[in-house]
């Protein structure tokens, strides 16, 4: 993981109006509950590298329109996902009662190192979008 400075840390808004922008540019909303989400952008053809603008709520919830969130401190993430079957989720009890409990695979590396090149690329959109966001 690598933060990303940004002068959106601490900047609050609507969350409706803040997804409606940030869905222009491809953002979508993940990992969320009605406290907290990320608003994530994928970096990479493979889907191992994201953009990461976490969100907290400080008045509503996220499911509705009206909430008022503020941004956290952005940051470049990086999943390197295993190929093959993982032995950890039980396959050898057999693939149909395995994919009934345990449909993903563990990440081989939940915070694998990332590459110069995508920290520069997430530091470009973040600069739009504070020029978009202000």
């Amino acid at each position: 993981m690598r933060k990303i400075p940004s002068s959106l840390t601490g900047k609050q808004g609507m969350f409706d109006t803040l997804r409606e922008v940030l869905r222009e540019d491809q953002f979508t909303l993940s990992n969320w509950e009605y406290e907290y989400g990320f608003f994530d952008k994928q970096l990479d053809m493979k889907a191992m590298v994201f953009l990461r603008l976490p969100i907290d709520t400080v008045s509503g919830e996220l499911d509705d329109p009206a909430a008022v969130v503020q941004f956290g401190h952005p940051f470049v993430l990086k999943h390197v996902y295993q190929t093959g079957n993982d032995p950890d989720i039980g396959y050898a009890s057999g693939p149909a009662i395995a994919a009934s409990f345990n449909q993903f695979q563990e990440p081989q590396d939940k915070d694998a190192e990332v590459e110069d090149d995508y920290v520069e690329m997430a530091k470009q959109i973040v600069r739009r979008l504070e020029q978009k966001l202000v």
